[in-house]
């Protein structure tokens, strides 16, 4: 058994994840700002939309091809890079894999995507969107997944609270090239685990959740964007004691309680494209004025980790 157990080991080892789960060629997308012809080995390729597909051969050398217009005729070299499955080794087979994988081509990999500026003479390219978005409307939704709250609650202590679950729906209207105005609302729900499960509570459970609308200005920065703007937020503190297996004496001696509150504030959206429309985002939404409370000054914040996707309605 024990020899059984060194083979597959070994076999582990040895095995090289570029070699298995890379395929011998990769498809380049190419995008292009003008109507333009793809000439690549012996394949002449016409965009679609301004879109080809170049499928390239995983190899050392350059991927290099022509890119034409009526006007411009242009060759895009682009070098070369280890793919994902070469790094893996590193985890998978502590670096051995890498060995076996010195030599292979299939080691290699290119962008899944570029971009061309086609009313451009330079041979160059671009790992972001060269296009002007000006005019288009982008649906936005999202989920806050994690959330991490500062509240004040009327004639309680302030509560930091961390908790999980959200949604997002706004929309990204482009009033310039590079730069949106978002409308959104957010909720950032309450609850206490990162997935669904079915649990057991006992004792003093103090939880938060927040509600809230925004309108922020954005700016596009390759692949970044970062915001600012203004908030009004509905914020909910619930407090409860759940009496099961002998838990200390609640704080309180009225329970469950519920208070909620609004307040004015800011809003600063910071998000990192990672896909044709995936998004990851960071929000830090903080609040001050509450004009129905006694206490009508109050610094709180709502911060969360956003996952997000931007989908184009309009062009």
């Amino acid at each position: 058994m024990r020899h059984i157990l060194y083979i597959l080991i070994i076999s582990v080892l040895m095995t090289s994840c570029a070699t298995i789960l890379n395929q011998p060629y990769k498809n380049v997308k190419v995008h292009t700002t003008e109507p333009s012809r793809i000439v690549h080995r012996y394949d002449t390729i016409k965009t679609v939309n301004n879109k080809a597909n170049v499928w390239a051969e995983r190899k050392k050398e350059n991927l290099s091809f022509v890119a034409m217009t009526d006007s411009i005729t242009k060759t895009i070299e682009i070098k070369p890079q280890n793919s994902f499955w070469w790094w893996f080794n590193i985890p998978y087979t502590c670096g051995i894999g890498m060995l076996v994988d010195v030599n292979n081509p299939k080691r290699y990999s290119y962008p899944k995507r570029i971009y061309l500026n086609s009313a451009d003479t330079i041979s160059k390219y671009y790992r972001y969107s060269q296009s002007d978005n000006k005019g288009e409307l982008h649906l936005h939704l999202s989920l806050p997944h994690f959330n991490f709250f500062h509240s004040v609650p009327e004639n309680e202590n302030a509560l930091n609270n961390t908790s999980f679950w959200g949604t997002t729906i706004g929309l990204d209207y482009y009033h310039s090239k590079n730069q949106f105005v978002n409308f959104g609302m957010s909720f950032a729900f309450g609850l206490i685990f990162p997935i669904p499960a079915a649990i057991d509570l006992t004792g003093d459970i103090e939880l938060g959740s927040s509600q809230y609308i925004s309108i922020s200005n954005n700016h596009k920065i390759r692949k970044f964007s970062i915001g600012y703007g203004l908030c009004f937020a509905r914020n909910t503190w619930f407090y409860n004691y759940i009496d099961r297996w002998d838990p200390p004496p609640p704080k309180r001696d009225l329970y469950p309680v519920t208070k909620t509150h609004y307040s004015f504030g800011l809003v600063f959206p910071a998000y990192f494209q990672l896909g044709k429309s995936f998004n990851l985002g960071f929000v830090y939404r903080p609040t001050f004025y509450r004009p129905f409370l006694p206490d009508k000054f109050a610094y709180e914040h709502l911060i969360s980790i956003d996952f997000a996707w931007k989908i184009r309605i309009k062009k």
